[in-house]
C-alpha cells in the first residue's frame, strides 16, 4: 500500500515495505530532500496533525502596499488631462488574476497542511481535501501493520529465558498499545510466575504477589 501527492514545489510518496515505512520527498526539481525506509520499531507512535500557517502579516502588508499604490495612482489619475497606456486595464485585470491564482495555489498547498509524525520523522504535505480520506486510511493502515509486525516479533516470551529483557520489552510494547493492559499482565504473570499488581500488606507489613505456579 501507498500515498503519492504532487505539487508544483515537491512531490511525497509513502509505501508500506516488509521491514519499514518507506518516506520519499522531492522538490520540484526532482532532487531528493527525504529518501529514507523507517523500521517498523520507530516507526510508532504514528500521528496525523493539521496546521494553517496563513501569513497574516505578510498578507496583511500585501493589502495595505496595495492599496496605497491604488490610491496613489487614483490621485494622479484625472479624466481628460492623464492618457493611460493603451490596454492599461486588461493588465490590470490580468495582473489581479494572476495574483488571485497564486493566492488560491498558497492556500490549498502552502498555507494549510497535514503533517505527518512518526517517532524521528516528520513530514509536511498539503492538505488537500481530495487527500484526506485517503491520507486517513493509509496512517491507519501503517498503524495496524506496524502493529502486527512488533506483536510477530516481539510479544512472545520465553520463560525459560532470562525475565528482566523480556519485562522491558513487553512494557514497551504496552507503551506503543501493540499490547493491551490484560495481554501485558497475562504475559507478565507466565514470566514471573507472580500476579500483577504491587502486592499487599498484613499486619502493616507489605508483602510481595503471590505465586501462581
Amino acid at each position: 500500500m501507498q500515498f503519492q501527492q504532487s505539487q508544483v514545489t515537491r512531490s511525497t510518496q509513502f509505501a508500506l515495505r516488509q521491514d519499514g515505512l518507506f518516506v520519499s520527498q522531492r522538490d520540484g526539481r526532482g532532487q531528493v530532500d527525504i529518501a529514507v525506509e523507517i523500521s517498523y520499531e520507530e516507526v510508532l507512535p504514528i500521528h496525523l496533525e493539521y496546521r494553517n500557517a496563513l501569513p497574516t502579516q505578510r498578507l496583511g502588508l500585501l493589502i495595505t502596499v496595495g492599496g496605497w499604490l491604488i490610491i496613489q495612482a487614483l490621485n494622479h489619475y484625472r479624466p481628460g488631462h492623464t492618457v493611460l497606456p493603451e490596454n492599461f486595464w486588461v493588465y490590470v485585470v490580468s495582473a489581479l488574476a494572476g495574483l488571485g491564482l497564486v493566492v488560491l495555489y498558497a492556500w490549498q498547498n502552502w498555507w494549510h497542511q497535514a503533517i505527518v509524525k512518526t517517532a524521528n520523522l516528520r513530514v509536511a504535505l498539503a492538505d488537500h481535501p481530495r487527500d484526506r480520506r485517503k491520507l486517513r486510511a493509509f496512517i491507519q493502515e501503517v498503524e495496524t501493520h506496524a502493529k502486527g509486525y512488533l506483536r510477530r516479533e516481539y510479544a512472545p516470551i520465553n520463560p525459560l529465558g532470562l525475565i528482566e529483557p523480556q519485562l522491558r520489552r513487553l512494557a514497551w510494547l504496552h507503551e506503543l498499545a501493540v499490547l493491551d493492559t490484560p495481554e501485558a499482565q497475562a504475559l507478565a504473570t507466565r514470566l514471573t510466575g507472580r500476579l500483577p499488581g504491587r502486592g499487599f500488606k498484613s499486619m502493616g507489613q507489605k508483602l510481595e504477589a503471590p505465586y501462581v505456579n
